[in-house]
């Protein structure tokens, strides 16, 4: 008798429940899904009237929260990939219990990428999460390049990072751009040092990509730029330097 391989269904919807609302008019987003048949409910923390929802596309009339249930579909699909990897099946039950943090501890590098970007997310620093999120999208297309859907945070070394460090040279991005995505990936490793997954930051000692900073043009008034030999911007008015961080200095805005 011929045994045919059984295939895994997994599938997700976005929806509302008109007939429970708040007090202001408004209702909960809530996602269904489905796995092998069984299925699951659980909120995005997301709300909306009911007359800015479109059941057809599952979504609002408000750009922002489109992004931010745009976010919570990849952790959805991230977390999939995550438990398939690490288990080789899921259900339903598990998927939910993984996004809502029940017993878990990121022990893969793309699952702590989503878990610290929800993070960011909450701390509701939304120049901050949008600089990290594009960090994030990098990483993930990285590994997936790799033909790799998730890799063991203790199977990393150096070598991960410097490979990580000529992917992003070859798509042609600016050094600061680059050390803003290294940043977030060494972020990662001192987080899942203090959540004890791993011992030490493998990327520790590290290369980063080497930055250009011109010079501060000084005032041409009494003769000292001329006088260090630096060059004199003409016309200008003296400014103040502005005190920014490092990981501020980098441009995590190129996706």
């Amino acid at each position: 008798m011929e045994m045919k391989a059984v295939r895994s269904t997994f599938k997700f919807l976005f929806y509302i429940n008109k007939n429970k609302t708040a007090a202001d008019g408004t209702t909960a987003v809530l996602c269904r899904i489905t796995i092998d048949g069984a299925n699951v409910v659980i909120t995005t923390g997301e709300s909306t009237n009911s007359h800015d929802w479109s059941v057809k596309r599952g979504e609002t009339t408000d750009k922002k929260t489109n992004q931010r249930q745009q976010t919570f579909r990849e952790e959805i699909e991230q977390g999939h990939n995550t438990l398939l990897y690490k288990y080789g099946a899921v259900s339903a039950e598990l998927l939910k219990n993984h996004l809502q943090g029940i017993g878990r501890t990121p022990t893969t590098l793309l699952a702590l990428s989503a878990e610290g970007l929800k993070a960011r997310r909450e701390s509701k620093s939304e120049g901050t999460y949008s600089n990290n999120r594009c960090s994030d999208r990098q990483l993930n297309a990285f590994v997936r390049s790799r033909g790799e859907e998730d890799i063991l945070l203790t199977a990393l070394t150096i070598d991960f990072f410097d490979d990580y460090r000529f992917h992003l040279k070859k798509k042609g991005y600016a050094p600061a751009t680059i050390n803003g995505h290294l940043c977030w990936l060494s972020r990662l490793m001192y987080r899942a040092v203090s959540q004890g997954t791993i011992r030490f930051n493998p990327f520790e000692g590290a290369k980063y990509e080497a930055e250009e900073r011109k010079p501060r043009f000084l005032s041409k008034e009494g003769g000292g730029g001329n006088a260090l030999g630096i060059p004199v911007a003409r016309g200008r008015s003296r400014t103040k330097p502005k005190n920014v961080s490092l990981l501020r200095l980098y441009g995590f805005g190129i996706c």
